[in-house]
C-alpha cells in the first residue's frame, strides 16, 4: 500500500489529523482576533474562516479510520458521533455566515 513516505497508514492518518486540526486551531485563533467586518471581507479573512470549517471534515474521517484500524470500538463510536455533529454544524455555520453577509450587502436597484 502507498504510504507517501510514512512508515504505516496509521502514521499517515495521524499526521493528516495533526496538520488539519493544527491548521484549524491556528486559523480559528487568527479569525477570533479580528473583528467580524474584517472576517467577512474577501481575502485572507475569508480563507481562514473556510479553513476552520473544512479541516474538521478532513480530520474526522481520518480519526474514524484510525480508531477502526486500532480496533478501538469505543473511539469509533465517539468519532462517528463527532462526525455527525460536524456534518450538521458546518453547514449551519456556513448558512449563518451567508445570511449575515447578505444582510450587510448594499442593496442595488
Amino acid at each position: 500500500m502507498l504510504h507517501l513516505g510514512f512508515a504505516t497508514t496509521l502514521d499517515l492518518l495521524s499526521w493528516i489529523v495533526i496538520l488539519a486540526l493544527g491548521a484549524k486551531g491556528a486559523a480559528a485563533a487568527i479569525v477570533l482576533l479580528v473583528d467580524i467586518e474584517a472576517r467577512d471581507r474577501p481575502g485572507w479573512g475569508t480563507i481562514l474562516w473556510w479553513v476552520t470549517k473544512v479541516t474538521p471534515l478532513i480530520a474526522v474521517p481520518c480519526l474514524i479510520w484510525l480508531a477502526f484500524l486500532e480496533k478501538e470500538r469505543g473511539l469509533v463510536q465517539l468519532y462517528l458521533a463527532l462526525g455527525v455533529f460536524v456534518v450538521i454544524a458546518v453547514p449551519l455555520a456556513i448558512r449563518k455566515r451567508r445570511r449575515r453577509m447578505a444582510e450587510h450587502m448594499p442593496k442595488t436597484v
